[in-house]
């Protein structure tokens, strides 16, 4: 299992968008996952992390999660965390 780091990466984070700060993590953990810097199998860091990472609240970090989870891009086990979902190609396997 790996792990995600915890840069700071809250410059990505525009407070003054029209794009809500959730649909803005989202969009910021995506690309990562999109361009393989999350690789399947990776756990993201838990919520408290997260809202420390792009100095957001824990709720923001929360409906980013589940906005990520809605498109099968992340799955949440209950106890353990959340993990970047393994692509079409692998599950088939």
């Amino acid at each position: 299992m790996i792990s995600m780091s915890l840069d700071d990466r809250s410059d990505r984070i525009r407070h003054d968008s029209s794009v809500t700060v959730a649909a803005q993590v989202a969009r910021d953990i995506e690309g990562d996952i999109r361009n393989g810097r999350l690789a399947p199998d990776t756990r993201l860091p838990n919520e408290i992390d997260l809202s420390q990472q792009y100095g957001v609240a824990r709720m923001t970090v929360r409906r980013a999660v589940a906005q990520l989870r809605d498109k099968g891009l992340v799955v949440t086990v209950h106890g353990r965390g959340s993990f970047v979902a393994p692509r079409d190609d692998q599950a088939q396997r």
